[in-house]
């Protein structure tokens, strides 16, 4: 009797022991099979501990490798109202105080690289000292132009009256952050004519009101109409910086248009505009309809 009882039991504990294991493998486990990044991680503050930032970072390829920490301060180095360019090995940051909090974003201007520790910091905001273009200093958008490209911000902790700042590599070394676009979600064959938005002209307000619409969640389709034979380039660099190559000259590449569903046509002039059938007809007879249209040729 004794015997018949204690066969079970083996039974019992063995296949518990392999749902255990199941649970303990799935926790390891993200939803598509492959090992949880965050799998690591421990709620202590341990080995592994991972903030809400490394947490989206923890990539297979996104390891803590490609960040870095420094201290590069002391609490009171810094007075409200003072910004400082610090060193944290792998690149600079702009390193802030404000209303007795701390923030660091980059140190160089994305539209000419002037260094923003000579700009003014007011309201949450740093102008640079060059051209005036204004930053927030809490998400590092370009709230003012010249410029597009916003600044890359970084994490700041204070421990035992030291300050921290833990960055991106690559974000140290560019120096600047494009704001994340939408991309274009209508059915419309790239050869037909009618666009929502027809824009003509390629110089840095034609291109900035096409990244803003995708910047807004925009999803309809963006044509940008030029004269001339080159992608959108920074005239005044003709000029003031001749040693500059094509590619330094170009305000965005061909890749960027592409990436984000802005449709540019070269060597494309306008001649007229028929604002009662939204019609807009090109030298070579070509003839496109719009819902909004936008002139922006600039003057001469």
């Amino acid at each position: 009797m004794g015997g018949c009882l204690s066969k079970p039991k083996p039974v019992e504990v063995k296949v518990e022991l392999t749902l255990l294991e199941k649970e303990k493998e799935a926790d390891l486990m993200s939803p598509n099979g492959k090992a949880s990044p965050f799998s690591e991680c421990r709620p202590n503050g341990s080995l592994g501990h991972c903030s809400d930032e490394d947490s989206a970072a923890l990539r297979p390829s996104h390891k803590h490798r490609d960040y870095i920490e420094a201290t590069v301060c002391h609490v009171k180095d810094l007075e409200n109202g003072q910004m400082r360019e610090v060193d944290l090995g792998a690149g600079r940051a702009l390193l802030i105080k404000e209303h007795g909090e701390f923030s660091a974003i980059g140190h160089k201007c994305p539209h000419y690289g002037a260094p923003l520790v000579k700009g003014v910091l007011s309201k949450g905001h740093v102008r640079c000292p060059w051209h005036g273009a204004c930053f927030s200093i809490a998400t590092g958008d370009i709230e003012d132009f010249p410029g597009l490209d916003s600044l890359p911000t970084f994490q700041v902790r204070v421990e035992k009256d030291k300050v921290i700042i833990r960055a991106n590599k690559q974000a140290l070394q560019t120096q600047r952050r494009t704001k994340a676009m939408a991309k274009c979600s209508a059915v419309i064959n790239s050869s037909t004519s009618f666009s929502h938005v027809l824009i003509i002209g390629s110089g840095p307000v034609a291109l900035v009101c096409a990244e803003t619409l995708r910047q807004e969640g925009f999803t309809d389709r963006i044509v940008m109409c030029t004269m001339e034979k080159h992608p959108p380039y920074d005239r005044p660099k003709l000029s003031k910086s001749l040693e500059s190559t094509a590619e330094q000259l170009q305000l965005r590449s061909m890749e960027f248009f592409q990436n984000h569903d802005i449709e540019l046509l070269l060597e494309k002039e306008a001649v007229s505009v028929d604002v009662k059938t939204k019609t807009v007809t090109f030298q070579d007879g070509y003839k496109m309809e719009y819902r909004k249209l936008l002139i922006a040729t600039g003057s001469k």
